[in-house]
């Protein structure tokens, strides 16, 4: 069937058994004796922007060249890369690249143990959205490798358009959206739309839900975070942060959310573990790949285990990714301050589901006992 909707058995027969078993092998077993080899992965081609967000400073950012497919190919002949089974491709505005295709047809050449290729556009373009995503289609399909697109949708209207700092701005995200639709009328392929949640939107966000619900649009809520690297936004966080008048009504979407639970849906997890870190100070316990067996290179040669915290290495600079990745430095780093401090209080949703189900005891003893 096309479209996002499964029915529960489709979901079951379609799961990857193999790597959920092994998923939950790694994480509650093989973690504790050795560090897991990267199978997520985050790559950062640009940071070049056509918007001017009020919760992100990339457009803001000095701009430095950025490697090319060759360059790119380059640093991923290290066999550290064969383990990678998710990439998920980002900007800046990725379609801002004229080589994106190139460069995704890359990525997919290169890891031969892909299984899902997403991205992340803001749909300004929609013409470049469209073509792109048709290509990479062509390249995915036969090699049966998941492909999925979320486009950033903040408001309807003008409330997108204040926040994203262009006029226009929804008209053309809904010719992305309204075109992407099409597209899956003959493809099969996830598409929805990504709205951060800040002061400034949360009490449009039900209205939201609705306005989605009626057009068949999926959507991934994310509250705003606040980080020195990738958006580096921490300057912004007095003027769209949540206040206190916000609390009872955050809380409250969040709860609604978090009754979602079922064997196929496991963002429930998460909504309910937020709402235990916004209300009562706890912490996060929603497991994530990117500080067990996830990674993230952009377009300098940045590496980091996570885009929310600090660059670990430059694989341009001496040293091959895998010997950033492996340096008993930042394997300390990994386990005693990203595990231990930062991630225990990170609000990012990014990769939960395949963080829980690889961590499934964790989610089905949820079930159970809530």
């Amino acid at each position: 069937m096309s479209g996002n909707h499964k029915t529960t058995l489709e979901k079951a027969l379609s799961a990857d058994w193999g790597t959920l078993l092994q998923g939950a092998l790694d994480y509650n077993v093989v973690s504790h004796f050795k560090p897991l080899p990267p199978k997520v992965m985050t790559a950062v081609v640009n940071y070049r922007c056509n918007a001017r967000c009020a919760m992100c400073n990339i457009w803001q950012l000095p701009k430095r060249h950025e490697m090319t497919v060759d360059e790119f190919a380059a640093v991923l002949h290290d066999p550290i890369f064969d383990t990678v089974e998710r990439l998920t491709i980002v900007g800046g505005e990725v379609t801002l690249r004229n080589d994106l295709v190139a460069l995704a047809r890359m990525f997919v050449d290169r890891f031969p143990r892909l299984k899902s290729l997403s991205t992340i556009s803001n749909g300004f373009l929609p013409e470049r959205v469209l073509t792109s995503t048709e290509a990479m289609l062509a390249m995915t399909e036969p090699r049966k490798i998941g492909f999925s697109i979320s486009v950033s949708l903040e408001g309807l209207g003008a409330d997108h358009d204040r926040v994203r700092g262009v006029d226009g701005a929804f008209d053309k995200v809904m010719q992305t959206l309204d075109g992407l639709q099409k597209l899956r009328q003959d493809h099969k392929f996830w598409m929805g739309v990504g709205y951060t949640l800040m002061h400034q939107n949360l009490g449009q966000a039900r209205a939201f839900q609705r306005w989605a619900a009626a057009r068949d649009i999926s959507i991934g809520f994310q509250p705003v975070g606040f980080h020195s690297s990738y958006v580096s936004n921490l300057d912004l966080q007095d003027e769209i942060d949540f206040k206190p008048e916000d609390q009872d009504e955050l809380i409250g979407f969040m709860q609604e959310l978090g009754t979602r639970r079922s064997l196929i849906d496991l963002s429930a997890f998460f909504w309910n573990d937020l709402v235990r870190m916004y209300r009562d100070g706890a912490p996060r316990t929603t497991p994530c790949p990117y500080n067990m067996d996830g990674l993230a290179l952009d377009c300098y040669g940045d590496v980091y285990y996570c885009l929310s915290t600090p660059k670990i290495g430059n694989c341009l600079q001496g040293q091959s990714v895998s010997d950033i990745y492996y340096d008993p430095k930042n394997l300390r780093y990994r386990k005693e301050t990203m595990q231990e401090r930062i991630c225990k209080g990170c609000n990012s949703s990014c990769a939960t589901e395949t963080g829980l189900k690889k961590d499934v005891k964790k989610y089905l003893r949820f079930l159970l006992t809530s």
